[in-house]
């Protein structure tokens, strides 16, 4: 049984407790958040099957290949640490980007990372598996479409793998190589840009870029051989892509600062009032341009204007 494993996701499709927002929390070490939001997982009511909670496409296409290659699904939460889709859980906000409202790292008073906040998670939820026990009972190809900030909490639990099941990644991600660990890149596959050009049968929005490339995969690549490499794959992807056109380039519209912050404000309750989401929105669906920076001094203008 092959396995797929994607990241949780900031829109969720049942109603959050007041005390299961990150921003509740008092300020504190990470231990000591960890331990508090630990407790509060514990006594939360009600429970759903998780993959009832996550919304949006890049879940969605992620279960969709699991569906495909009839794997189990593995979710890697910021709030719950490493679950099955099937487990029931309570709904929550709790999200490592720096600035969602939801944001562990601004309840943080000690030096925060994604990996940091992982380490201190996974003993405290009473929902997470550890990821060498997830893989019990798998034999097949363990695809993880995950997020840059996601491939970072899980980056040390992977390596750590034994090296038999370590073979048996395949990562996909838009993430540069560059700020993949490097024992990992080996198993990133070669999706890039094409995936939303005219020749595409899967195309959307960078955030949901890993979960088309999985199930692009499942759909497209896992019936064609048996127990291949990482390298071999790459290659079946690579040649699957091959003759396909990139997305034609559009000049971007600039803006000034009164101009952004009204456009900010106008779109903060669909991008849940994240800096990220926002920017994400901002380039590649209102053809926007803004340099990161200036853009996250921004939302934090009009994220104080609203508290």
């Amino acid at each position: 049984m092959p396995l797929v494993i994607t990241t949780c996701t900031n829109r969720k499709r049942k109603p959050v407790s007041d005390d299961l927002h990150a921003s509740s929390l008092p300020k504190a070490m990470l231990s000591d958040l960890a331990v508090r939001w630990g407790e509060r997982l514990a006594s939360a009511e009600p429970r759903f099957i998780a993959s009832d909670i996550y919304g949006g496409r890049a879940f969605q296409e992620a279960a969709a290949a699991a569906k495909r290659m009839d794997s189990r699904l593995l979710i890697v939460s910021a709030g719950l640490g490493l679950i099955d889709a099937s487990e029931h859980v309570p709904p929550y906000s709790c999200t490592v980007l720096i600035d969602a409202p939801d944001s562990i790292a601004s309840r943080a008073i000690d030096t925060f990372t994604p990996a940091a906040w992982w380490r201190e998670l996974l003993p405290v939820s009473p929902y997470s598996t550890p990821l060498h026990e997830s893989l019990s009972g798998t034999s097949g190809v363990i695809c993880a479409a995950l997020s840059e900030a996601y491939i970072e909490m899980l980056a040390a639990d992977l390596i750590d793998l034994p090296a038999t099941n370590l073979e048996r990644l395949r990562i996909f991600t838009r993430a540069p190589a560059s700020r993949i660990e490097p024992a990992l890149r080996r198993f990133v596959m070669p999706y890039d840009d094409r995936l939303d050009g005219p020749d595409s049968t899967i195309a959307g929005t960078r955030s949901d870029f890993a979960g088309r490339a999985v199930r692009h995969f499942a759909e497209h690549l896992m019936n064609i051989g048996q127990d291949r490499t990482a390298e071999a794959d790459a290659t079946a992807v690579a040649a699957a892509l091959d003759g396909w056109r990139m997305p034609a380039r559009f000049e971007r519209v600039r803006h000034d600062d009164e101009t952004m912050r009204d456009l900010i404000a106008a779109n903060w309750q669909a991008a849940n009032g994240s800096s990220a989401r926002l920017l994400r929105l901002f380039r590649d669906e209102l053809n926007i341009a803004c340099e990161q920076g200036r853009f996250a001094e921004l939302v934090r203008e009009v994220r104080a204007s609203r508290a």
